[in-house]
Protein backbone atom coordinates (compact mmCIF):
# COMPACT_ATOMS: atom_id res chain seq x y z
CA UNK A 1 0.00 0.00 0.00
CA UNK A 2 3.02 2.47 0.44
CA UNK A 3 3.87 2.46 -3.25
CA UNK A 4 -0.35 3.16 -3.69
CA UNK A 5 -0.69 7.15 -5.11
CA UNK A 6 -3.01 7.84 -2.33
CA UNK A 7 0.22 7.77 0.23
CA UNK A 8 3.03 9.54 -1.47
CA UNK A 9 1.64 13.16 -0.09
CA UNK A 10 1.55 11.78 3.49
CA UNK A 11 5.54 11.39 3.61
CA UNK A 12 6.26 15.19 2.85
CA UNK A 13 3.72 16.51 6.16
CA UNK A 14 5.70 18.12 8.76
CA UNK A 15 8.69 18.65 6.81
CA UNK A 16 9.45 22.07 4.72
CA UNK A 17 9.86 20.00 1.23
CA UNK A 18 7.20 19.46 -1.26
CA UNK A 19 5.90 15.42 -1.21
CA UNK A 20 6.65 13.31 -4.08
CA UNK A 21 2.96 14.68 -5.20
CA UNK A 22 4.18 18.21 -5.97
CA UNK A 23 1.81 19.69 -3.44
CA UNK A 24 3.77 21.65 -1.18
CA UNK A 25 3.79 20.52 2.52
CA UNK A 26 3.38 22.92 5.71
CA UNK A 27 6.73 23.33 8.18
CA UNK A 28 6.56 21.56 11.26
CA UNK A 29 5.11 23.35 14.06
CA UNK A 30 7.17 21.89 16.68
CA UNK A 31 5.68 20.88 20.29
CA UNK A 32 3.11 23.33 21.33
CA UNK A 33 2.84 24.28 25.41
CA UNK A 34 1.34 27.07 27.46
CA UNK A 35 3.12 30.02 28.26
CA UNK A 36 2.12 30.02 31.88
CA UNK A 37 1.66 26.65 33.57
CA UNK A 38 -0.29 26.77 36.87
CA UNK A 39 2.64 25.70 38.92
CA UNK A 40 4.57 29.37 37.16
CA UNK A 41 1.61 31.68 38.35
CA UNK A 42 2.05 32.97 41.90
CA UNK A 43 -0.78 35.09 43.90
CA UNK A 44 1.41 37.98 43.24
CA UNK A 45 1.33 37.53 39.59
CA UNK A 46 -2.19 36.85 39.03
CA UNK A 47 -5.42 37.57 40.81
CA UNK A 48 -7.16 34.20 42.91
CA UNK A 49 -10.32 32.94 41.26
CA UNK A 50 -12.05 34.68 44.36
CA UNK A 51 -10.68 38.13 43.75
CA UNK A 52 -11.81 37.82 40.19
CA UNK A 53 -14.91 37.20 41.48
CA UNK A 54 -15.13 39.72 43.69
CA UNK A 55 -13.77 42.02 41.34
CA UNK A 56 -16.93 41.55 38.83
CA UNK A 57 -19.42 41.35 41.13
CA UNK A 58 -18.27 44.52 42.62
CA UNK A 59 -18.43 46.58 39.37
CA UNK A 60 -21.82 45.10 38.57
CA UNK A 61 -22.90 46.83 41.88
CA UNK A 62 -21.48 49.98 41.21
CA UNK A 63 -23.20 49.58 37.62
CA UNK A 64 -26.45 48.57 39.64
CA UNK A 65 -25.93 51.84 41.75
CA UNK A 66 -25.19 54.14 39.22
CA UNK A 67 -28.24 52.87 37.43
CA UNK A 68 -30.36 53.49 40.30
CA UNK A 69 -28.84 56.82 41.01
CA UNK A 70 -29.62 58.20 37.47
CA UNK A 71 -33.06 57.42 37.62
CA UNK A 72 -33.83 58.80 40.65
CA UNK A 73 -31.98 61.87 39.21
CA UNK A 74 -34.88 61.75 36.72
CA UNK A 75 -37.20 61.13 38.38
CA UNK A 76 -36.50 64.43 40.94
CA UNK A 77 -36.21 66.44 37.95
CA UNK A 78 -31.90 66.96 38.52
CA UNK A 79 -31.25 64.58 35.18
CA UNK A 80 -31.34 66.80 31.96
CA UNK A 81 -30.69 63.94 29.42
CA UNK A 82 -32.79 60.54 29.76
CA UNK A 83 -30.62 59.24 27.38
CA UNK A 84 -27.69 58.66 30.65
CA UNK A 85 -30.38 56.83 32.47
CA UNK A 86 -31.27 54.74 29.74
CA UNK A 87 -27.71 53.73 28.73
CA UNK A 88 -26.94 52.87 32.64
CA UNK A 89 -30.23 50.57 33.10
CA UNK A 90 -29.86 48.78 30.08
CA UNK A 91 -25.77 48.49 30.98
CA UNK A 92 -26.64 47.49 34.95
CA UNK A 93 -29.11 44.98 32.71
CA UNK A 94 -27.33 43.63 31.00
CA UNK A 95 -24.55 42.81 33.16
CA UNK A 96 -26.71 41.64 35.88
CA UNK A 97 -28.16 38.57 33.24
CA UNK A 98 -24.37 38.03 32.49
CA UNK A 99 -23.76 37.18 36.18
CA UNK A 100 -26.82 35.03 36.86
CA UNK A 101 -26.36 33.09 33.51
CA UNK A 102 -22.53 32.66 35.12
CA UNK A 103 -23.81 31.96 38.32
CA UNK A 104 -25.99 29.44 37.08
CA UNK A 105 -23.36 27.64 34.83
CA UNK A 106 -21.13 27.14 38.13
CA UNK A 107 -24.02 26.03 40.13
CA UNK A 108 -24.76 23.35 37.08
CA UNK A 109 -21.00 22.36 37.02
CA UNK A 110 -20.66 22.35 40.80
CA UNK A 111 -24.13 19.64 40.70
CA UNK A 112 -22.07 17.57 37.73
CA UNK A 113 -18.88 17.56 39.82
CA UNK A 114 -20.79 16.16 42.98
CA UNK A 115 -22.68 13.62 40.96
CA UNK A 116 -19.79 11.94 39.27
CA UNK A 117 -18.95 8.70 40.53
CA UNK A 118 -15.02 8.02 41.28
Amino acid sequence: MQGSPFFQGIGGIGSATAGSSGIPSMPSIGSISSPLSPSSVSEEDGQTFGGLLANALGSVNESMDAAKSTTGALLSGRLDNLHEMTIASTKSGIMMKLTTNITSKLAQATTQLFQMQI
